[in-house]
């Protein structure tokens, strides 16, 4: 039964997960972010979360926390950095080279350009990312979770000087989730569960818009000779949304020595709302504000009917779901010290097709991405080195969702493989505390960036290469009541 002790050990979790709500993403293929703590992460994600005892299954697989033979917390804190480094070329609508530019201050005014030295060949970022997971066993066939994750998550930088400047500048997309989650054991072999996750996404993008380049090949003024470099403002936009999703998951323990599970998170549909608005000179102002077409319209709205930008922001939405994903695992425990895992995961990515910004009735921009479906493969497993220390090791390989036609620099993702090894010491002066440390290295495949931005943003082009790296740096504490 559910009793007094457990009520609290459910209050104390609530508290630590709590503590845990303000992170930053890293990054996996698209922008979903992998959700274990460093035993999971020490794998390579093989076996998913069916492993003895392990409080992911809050969120990865409710089902399994139905074995799980007493009350179990978990903290993790990952360190992510990801280098980006593009080589290559990028082109005005005319075909002429682009080179770095000076950037604008915060008062739209041009500063000096011998200061702007950077090429914009090098991106990335640093974070921070934690997680939370609580399991609390009620009675000998139920058994509650909480947790805390990132399912989502990514962030390129980029400089405001940079070549491809038209293209990203600033990306970040962040989804936070606290779930909670039910299992119940059918019997000593069969189990099921089921969960809800209540989420915030937070998004902030900005990119340079050439306004004269893109008048320039308009359908409003096409044909027109309009110089290129000119006129360039820095749109930023910011966007969040709290939503609601679900997911479930089934587990079946053939033999003794073998678990298997399945496991299905939703889509989640999320509509993110906000405000966008311009950094910008003179002559991006006026093109967004000085009437001078028959009619009162700004070189904006002859360029493109209907279409009225504000510099100084108005209201901005997009959609940005949250793709299904449906995973099967398995387990296999060969003796006492070797336990083997494996796992696939199917992402359906091809729910995202392309990142609309509309504002008050109007489309500002569409930029087509038409992600692909995608699996993740991985393997991985850990040997009991001594009664105390925990060996850990797997290879995974992820499928990126982007395609050479639509990449750009906001996500320049190419299929990647982990490569990754942890340790886990139960410290015997308290009992119940197992510490667990793990690294990742992502090998991610060069990919082309060949690409043409949209007509609105300036029609501009890239024609290059892009590398990327990432290393994740997890450390767990885990403590059994």
């Amino acid at each position: 039964m559910y009793n007094k002790k457990q009520h609290a050990r459910t209050l104390l979790g609530l508290a630590l997960l709590g503590g845990l709500m303000t992170s930053t993403p890293t990054q996996a293929g698209g922008f979903s972010t992998p959700t274990y703590g460093a035993p999971g992460w020490g794998r390579a994600f093989g076996g998913g979360s069916l492993f003895k005892n392990d409080p992911s299954a809050a969120y990865n697989n409710p089902a399994a926390m139905a074995f799980i033979d007493s009350t179990i917390a978990q903290q993790t804190v990952d360190y992510a950095r990801v280098k980006i480094k593009y080589s290559g070329q990028a082109y005005d609508y005319a075909g002429n080279p682009v080179t770095n530019t000076p950037v604008l201050d915060d008062q739209g005014t041009m500063g000096d350009p011998t200061l702007n030295n950077n090429n914009g060949g090098q991106g990335g970022f640093t974070a921070w990312l934690p997680t939370g997971f609580l399991v609390i066993p009620m009675g000998d066939r139920f058994a509650f979770g909480l947790s805390q994750v990132v399912p989502q998550g990514m962030r390129t930088t980029w400089s405001e000087d940079s070549k491809f400047r038209d293209f990203a500048v600033d990306t970040k997309i962040e989804t936070i989730g606290l779930t909670g989650s039910l299992s119940f054991k059918v019997n000593d072999e069969f189990s099921v569960g089921g969960g809800a996750i209540v989420q915030r996404s937070q998004g902030f993008v900005s990119q340079n818009v050439d306004l004269l380049a893109a008048a320039a090949v308009s359908p409003g003024l096409g044909g027109s000779a309009f110089p290129s470099g000119v006129g360039e403002s820095l749109i930023r936009v910011k966007v969040d949304n709290i939503s609601v999703g679900w997911f479930a998951g089934v587990v079946w323990k053939p033999t003794l020595q073998d678990t298997l599970g399945l496991n299905y998170h939703a889509k989640i549909k999320n509509k993110m709302t906000g405000k966008y608005n311009f950094k910008t000179d003179a002559i991006g102002r006026n093109a967004m504000t000085n009437p001078i077409g028959p009619n009162g319209e700004t070189l904006v709205e002859m360029a493109y009917p209907g279409l009225k930008l504000f510099p100084d922001g108005a209201h901005a939405s997009t959609q940005l779901d949250i793709p299904a994903t449906a995973s099967i695992d398995w387990v296999h425990q060969f003796n006492d010290r070797w336990t083997l895992g494996m796992s696939a995961t199917w992402t359906e990515w091809s729910s995202f097709q392309d990142l609309t910004l509309k504002s008050q009735g109007m489309t500002i921009v569409a930029i087509p991405y038409n992600y692909k479906n995608s699996w993740m493969t991985s393997i991985g497993g850990d040997y009991k080195a001594t009664d105390q220390l925990t060996l850990r090791a797997g290879v995974a390989y992820d499928q990126t969702p982007t395609r050479n036609s639509t990449r750009d620099p906001r996500i320049p993702d190419g299929d990647r493989y982990f490569l990754a090894f942890g340790a886990g010491y139960d410290i015997k002066a308290v009992p119940g505390l197992t510490i667990d440390g793990a690294y990742s290295h992502q090998f991610v495949q060069k990919v082309n960036l060949k690409t043409k931005n949209v007509d609105r943003l300036g029609a501009a082009q890239l024609d290059g290469t892009a590398e990327s790296s990432g290393d994740v740096v997890s450390l767990s504490a885990t403590y059994k009541f």
